[in-house]
């Protein structure tokens, strides 16, 4: 599946833009702050119905001074659009968010996954060195486009647990304890928990098959908060106490490490270098793009945002390799970067 042609709307800094792409590779060239960054994250919007961006709120993606925005793009297959707002559209309260596949509305879950991407930009060094909630995204963001009924358990556990975490927080300002009122959101959550730290466990498993990368190997641990009955029991006072749910997938993190030939390992956030950390990252995407290769036997769209500044010369070289027979979307500040022989059969767009 690729992307043939896709329209911003009052989207960042574009009033309005139109783009089209070719297969193959696309090189963005353009100075820091022309909008490329804008621009993948207008693709990945319509692969995964969220930014890539860890910070801001997602009325940020709204140009300044606009009610409405919106992303629309033309793939080999469908016509997706995603309409965004603030809440409010000429003093009337609307959704801020809407998904159209080929002109008609649907639900995020069943619009999730009709494009695919894989993103690698500056900020995914988080996914090593960041706080847990980032790696907790990663993972739904990854398997949302490959997996619809994981999309549906996700958006059914955080609606059941913002809906029980609303009643511990009742039972502590009464001082009570009455589990009845807990039953039916702990069956809630214990039912699609359990199904996503089965997909996550799968997609990690699937990530430390992979083979080594420039001669280094490195593994993911999964740190699971498994949720039951008996688990939940067994922090009742102490989650009334706190006013919040304690554990489930919502609490689940991963640890990536590196391993020697002695077979012993090291937490990279903690003793790693900055350029181990990269090359994991680089690792994990190269895994996260064969995984959804794998699932849906299709490749799906590399978006990179300016990582050849962050890569010495034999790592570019990996990523060269890695975008051979698919479409690839690449922004960079410096042209040089890129040797001239590969530049040859690239698509060049000027910004």
């Amino acid at each position: 599946m690729e992307i043939r042609k896709i329209t911003l709307k009052n989207f960042r800094n574009y009033s309005q833009k139109s783009l089209s792409f070719l297969s193959g590779v696309t090189l963005i060239i353009g100075d820091n702050a022309a909008g490329k960054t804008n621009l993948l994250e207008a693709i990945f919007l319509l692969a995964t119905g969220k930014s890539f961006r860890i910070k801001g709120v997602e009325s940020e993606m709204i140009r300044t001074n606009s009610e409405i925005g919106s992303v629309k793009g033309e793939t080999t297959k469908d016509s997706l659009e995603v309409i965004l707002t603030r809440g409010e559209v000429m003093k009337e309260k609307t959704a801020k968010k809407r998904y159209l596949l080929n002109g008609v509305a649907k639900r995020a879950s069943d619009f999730i996954g009709n494009l695919r991407v894989v993103y690698f930009g500056p900020e995914d060094l988080d996914l090593v060195v960041g706080s847990p909630s980032i790696r907790r995204k990663y993972l739904d963001l990854v398997l949302s486009q490959t997996d619809r009924e994981y999309a549906r358990a996700v958006l059914s556990y955080e609606k059941g647990l913002r809906a029980r975490n609303k009643i511990l927080e009742s039972m502590r300002e009464l001082g009570l304890v009455d589990r009845r009122k807990l039953f039916f959101w702990d069956q809630l959550l214990i039912k699609n928990g359990n199904q996503i730290t089965q997909k996550r466990e799968e997609f990690l498993e699937f990530v430390n098959r992979q083979p080594l990368i420039a001669d280094c190997q490195f593994l993911v641990e999964y740190d699971r908060s498994v949720i039951s009955e008996s688990r939940l029991a067994q922090y009742e006072k102490e989650e009334v106490a706190a006013g919040s749910t304690l554990v489930g997938p919502h609490r689940d993190d991963f640890i990536v490490q590196a391993r020697n030939s002695n077979s012993e390992t090291r937490n990279l956030s903690i003793f790693g270098s900055r350029g181990e950390q990269r090359l994991a990252v680089l690792w994990l995407k190269l895994a996260e793009l064969r995984y959804l290769k794998e699932k849906t036997q299709e490749m799906p769209v590399l978006l990179l945002d300016d990582i050849f500044s962050e890569l010495d010369a034999r790592h570019r070289c990996l990523i060269f390799e890695a975008v051979s027979g698919q479409q690839t979307i690449i922004t960079s500040a410096d042209r040089e970067l890129t040797s001239e022989e590969w530049l040859k059969g690239a698509n060049l767009l000027a910004f």
